[in-house]
């Protein structure tokens, strides 16, 4: 399949991606476990023969997957994807619109239950693609789960995140601490706020124009920009490893998994990531070699290989 390529990018994007892929869409909501309204879209394939979900990362929404939106409805794939909670146009859980906060990750997984029951048809095979947080979602999901999913793409998993050069047990101690001092909802002391206009230099991405042309629409809709973390999403994150790493679980996944690892994350950790691969019954692990956590924000040499990979393996 060809890529949309970085010359040109943003009048492809805008004169050809876009018009196609908002003809076919559809939007909603559905309450997520405990009634919280949760934005949906679905995309229509003109012969579907596959039917891909997206499960999003941290601070993201259904707004940056627009590339890989295209790629899979061009390549016979209905699209289906949504924005988790206090994400995107989803319903939050606090007032200030950059910051990312849950109660329990567990709670990510239960609505994750709901999209998938509720939302997702089932009259064709099922594919999941996750990445960053959407990952440890999908991981936690399939534990659970194992036999809805036919295939599914970790790109970038969350099996651990980086944790600022603290080491695990004191990140963890500093996030009870203040969750002790009813601090859960307010943003990590190491975070900062959301700038107005974020900075490719220090982005997860390597491709300057797929960077910029999410982020000129984030800088002037507010409820895409999310940024910081607060210190309750933050502890259960960093409760989430030994979650997904627990005796026995990765290995209930028999489903294929391709498990892309980027070559230069600083985002999430690689040797938990090979860990969980290990464990898997059916796993292709690939380093991508120079890609930032984003792989999907990569430059055309690797998002070509990427992305044709993904698609020859849901194919």
């Amino acid at each position: 399949m060809d890529i949309i390529k970085e010359q040109g990018y943003r009048e492809s994007m805008e004169r050809i991606v876009l018009p196609y892929i908002e003809e076919r869409k559809t939007e909603g909501f559905f309450d997520g476990f405990d009634g919280k309204h949760l934005h949906y879209v679905f995309y229509k394939c003109d012969n579907p023969q596959r039917i891909v979900v997206i499960v999003h990362g941290f601070t993201e929404s259904t707004e940056k997957y627009r590339e890989m939106i295209w790629y899979f409805l061009k390549s016979g794939s209905d699209v289906y994807l949504y924005d988790q909670r206090c994400h995107g146009k989803s319903e939050r859980l606090v007032e200030n619109k950059t910051l990312t906060h849950v109660d329990r990750f567990e709670d990510y997984v239960k609505d994750f239950e709901i999209f998938t029951e509720k939302i997702v048809p089932k009259n064709m095979p099922l594919m999941l693609y996750s990445h960053s947080m959407g990952g440890a979602v999908a991981a936690l999901y399939l534990q659970k789960h194992p036999d809805i999913y036919q295939k599914a793409v970790f790109s970038s998993p969350m099996i651990a995140p980086e944790r600022g050069g603290f080491p695990k047990f004191t990140a963890k101690a500093i996030c009870k601490t203040a969750m002790i001092f009813g601090k859960a909802k307010k943003k990590m002391f190491i975070a900062g706020d959301y700038p107005g206009k974020e900075e490719f230099e220090t982005s997860c991405a390597t491709s300057f124009e797929r960077f910029s042309f999410y982020e000129r629409l984030k800088r002037v809709t507010p409820e895409l920009q999310n940024y910081s973390p607060t210190y309750g999403w933050t502890y259960e994150s960093l409760k989430v490893t030994d979650k997904i790493l627990k005796k026995g679980e990765p290995e209930k996944i028999k489903i294929p998994v391709l498990l892309f690892n980027a070559e230069l994350d600083n985002m999430v950790r690689k040797q938990e990531q090979t860990a969980f691969a290990n464990r898997l019954k059916n796993c292709n692990f690939i380093t991508v070699k120079n890609a930032k956590h984003e792989i999907f924000f990569s430059t055309d040499d690797i998002m070509n290989d990427y992305v044709n990979r993904i698609i020859d393996f849901f194919a």
